[in-house]
């Protein structure tokens, strides 16, 4: 488990570093995404050692298995869903077009947008992907305070 987690720790610096070389040697480097990068990168780096520190807790007899760690996840994807919701909300995410790729939510996002307009339909956009985001919170909350079985 120890070389599975080295080999994963140098993949994600190898392909972050590149990713990031490639970022800033552009003409005109965007802080902003260099910056959330960089903090993808040093999450998962972080969740690398959460891993060394779960593993060696799990190699004790009698552990009992913990749901902490997937009610993190859940309300860390509920986070997301509601700062893409808001990103629509305050126009920095684009409303879909008819480029016949669209499924699901997106597709009901395209079909408001034709039929009550634009506007109408980024309220949607950001009700649901925030529904959506809430939600997950909601429940991440309750998983991660499930006690061990």
């Amino acid at each position: 488990m120890k070389a599975l987690r080295i080999v994963l720790q140098l993949v994600i610096l190898g392909a972050g570093g590149i990713t990031l070389a490639a970022l800033i040697s552009q003409p005109a480097p965007d802080f902003t995404t260099i910056v959330i990068f960089g903090g993808f990168v040093a999450l998962l780096l972080a969740l690398t050692l959460a891993l060394k520190e779960h593993t060696e807790k799990r190699l004790v007899p009698g552990h009992k298995l913990s749901f902490k760690p997937m009610g993190i996840v859940m309300i860390l994807l509920g986070a997301f869903g509601i700062f893409y919701g808001a990103s629509f909300l305050i126009d920095q995410q684009s409303l879909p077009n008819d480029s016949g790729t669209c499924r699901a939510v997106c597709g009901l996002i395209l079909l408001i947008s034709e039929i009550f307009g634009e506007t109408v339909a980024k309220f949607f956009a950001f009700g649901t992907w925030s529904s959506i985001g809430l939600f997950l919170c909601f429940v991440g909350y309750k998983v991660k305070g499930v006690k061990a079985t």
